[in-house]
């Protein structure tokens, strides 16, 4: 989100509470913004003793994000546009979110909230911690063969599912 001070104040205060108190609650889509409850950048300024130049090296972080990464605003992005052109719909489709990671956290988080069924492709070699935040967050996850280098074995399963269920599945890619 762009913009959460045009958020209703009460609206942007109730979902920087469940924030803390329920990270999984639908409300926190409006807690996907590069901006903290003062509507500041999540940034810090390294500093010069540790780059070694006179310039300001501004850094912006996501661990703050629902997730804890930037990519579930691009899941929810990706998402957004579809249902607004009537391209997708809960009661109807299925989302597979491709991925080798990040993506793949957020698209899980993101279908959960927004009551869809997903599923998330993952080379099964990626960290089990991977796999176990996007059962908690409401996914289920197909494990393809190999590490994060095997990209070509995800979308190759992504493919299957879509040609088995043509009028459910849906492929939401970055």
């Amino acid at each position: 989100m762009l913009r959460p001070e045009k958020v209703d104040p009460k609206l942007r205060a109730r979902a920087l509470e469940m924030k803390k108190k329920d990270p999984l609650h639908p409300v926190n889509l409006y807690n996907i913004t590069w901006k903290d409850e003062r509507n500041e950048p999540y940034y810090f300024v390294l500093p010069r003793e540790l780059t070694g130049v006179e310039a300001n090296i501004v850094v912006l972080y996501a661990k703050d994000f629902p997730s804890g990464s930037h990519k579930v605003g691009a899941t929810y992005s990706v998402l957004m546009e579809k249902t607004i052109f009537g391209e997708v719909d809960p009661s109807v489709h299925t989302l597979v979110w491709p991925s080798t990671g990040n993506y793949g956290i957020g698209g899980a988080w993101v279908s959960s909230r927004m009551n869809y069924d997903s599923i998330v492709i993952l080379p099964e070699l990626m960290s089990k911690e991977r796999f176990e935040i996007i059962k908690h967050y409401g996914a289920r996850v197909i494990a393809t063969p190999g590490c994060e280098s095997n990209v070509k074995e995800i979308y190759d399963k992504s493919k299957e599912l879509y040609q088995k269920d043509p009028k459910r599945v849906r492929i939401l890619n970055q």
